[in-house]
């Protein structure tokens, strides 16, 4: 739809049409607000997107409102009561449901409301976003532009030069155990090891879909540089063909960068755009489709750009997310038996320690507390190498690099 009349002048307009984008720009229609949506396409999201289970409720309600009790909606996702983290040294659950977003549902839902609401779609590239006396503009790259109060830019995030990626196929066959029986396989540390062969660290993710077939990820949840996809496509291969298990549909590659800068510009940057990717597991849909209607009632309340973008990254956040990335960069050091050993020590911890740590929105005072009962939990060798790893990142510029000569680039 590119019946968009370049002359008006909109509330809000929102660059990108993801979990970010979507909703905030149906929660400003909604809200009686002139927006438009621009993209290179409006099609369902392709990606995988997990979350809790009790973290799709949130997004339930947020979407659904009142409507959940009184037109029964169809489901936003699909919950799993059972969530396994396997280590070396065994199984256990976790204690808290998962849950996989049906894309379909909530897309469908999200764009329903924005027109319903009189928002418009765009159908185009974003050249660039720049500030003129009549509001923020956003230049396409046919040369259109569009005008608003506000500009969202929720384009995604940057390059980043540590990433998780992850190679996932369906598969089909007897499972034997590897996957909860209607389950999810959070994490198994130990399935894709390879006895004598030193390679970075990867664990196996896996649930059943709705179509009968199981999706298996081989993922490394965090390098520096990233893991190659191909590494992680034989791993996953070499299993499933050691199982008898059979591949029943495209692979999907998984490429989400930890450590991306937030996005420049005079907008508001939301979602990924806004840094928000938890650095040190990758997780994000969840809090970009809640954050949709704190937006907009501060664009409703007449907040400029400035304060939304103080809202949407507050003081706060910006310490917890330093925190869970030195969290990260501690990870990055850790080889294949020590981040099993982490990860024995992590999910041993009281449930609300590790799941305060796995929530961007959490005090930065619970993420150090976590980090520090992590640490005690540890053996002896992994915990001197864990407080070690953690200053060596931690540590101020040395005096010679704080010398380095102006117009040099560091690697």
């Amino acid at each position: 739809m590119n019946s968009v009349s370049p002359e008006r002048r909109w509330d809000v307009v929102v660059a990108g049409a993801g979990p970010a984008g979507l909703s905030v720009a149906a929660a400003c229609a909604a809200r009686g607000l002139g927006v438009v949506v621009v993209a290179p396409h409006l099609r369902p999201w392709h990606q995988t997107y997990g979350m809790w289970a009790d973290e799709l409720d949130a997004v339930s309600a947020a979407l659904l409102g009142d409507t959940a009790r009184t037109e029964e909606p169809p489901p936003l996702g699909r919950r799993y009561p059972v969530t396994v983290v396997r280590t070396t040294a065994g199984s256990r659950d976790i204690g808290r449901a998962y849950a996989l977003l049906h894309n379909d549902v909530v897309h469908g839902l999200l764009l329903g409301r924005l027109r319903a609401g009189g928002g418009a779609t765009r159908t185009g590239s974003v050249a660039a976003v720049h500030q003129d006396p009549g509001g923020q503009v956003v230049t396409l790259i046919d040369g259109t532009t569009l005008t608003g109060g506000i500009v969202v830019d929720a384009r995604g995030g940057g390059p980043g030069s540590a990433h998780q990626r992850a190679w996932g196929e369906r598969v089909t066959g007897d499972l034997g155990g590897l996957v909860p029986d209607g389950g999810a396989l959070l994490m198994d540390w130990a399935v894709l090891r390879e006895g004598g062969v030193a390679q970075p660290p990867a664990f196996l993710y896996g649930m059943g879909l709705d179509d009968g077939t199981t999706l298996l990820e081989a993922t490394s949840l965090a390098a520096r540089p990233p893991v190659a996809l191909p590494h992680l496509r034989d791993r996953l291969h070499r299993l499933i063909a050691g199982t008898g298990l059979r591949i029943a549909d495209r692979p999907e590659r998984v490429a989400i960068p930890l450590d991306a800068a937030v996005r420049r510009s005079v907008g508001v940057p939301v979602g990924a755009a806004a840094g928000l990717v938890h650095p040190a597991t990758g997780y994000s849909v969840a809090a970009s489709l809640r954050a949709g209607s704190t937006i907009a009632d501060a664009v409703l309340a007449g907040a400029d750009a400035a304060a939304v973008r103080a809202l949407v990254r507050s003081a706060r956040q910006r310490a917890t997310l330093g925190m869970l990335g030195l969290g990260r960069e501690v990870l990055l050091g850790l080889d294949e038996a020590e981040t099993d050993a982490f990860f024995q020590a992590f999910f041993s911890l009281p449930e609300q320690a590790w799941v305060a740590y796995l929530d961007v929105g959490s005090a930065p005072t619970s993420i150090a507390a976590t980090m520090l009962r992590v640490a005690r939990a540890l053996p002896p060798p992994a915990r001197r190498r864990l407080v070690a790893t953690a200053v060596r990142v931690s540590l101020p510029w040395l005096p010679s690099r704080r010398a380095t000569p102006a117009g040099s680039v560091r690697g």
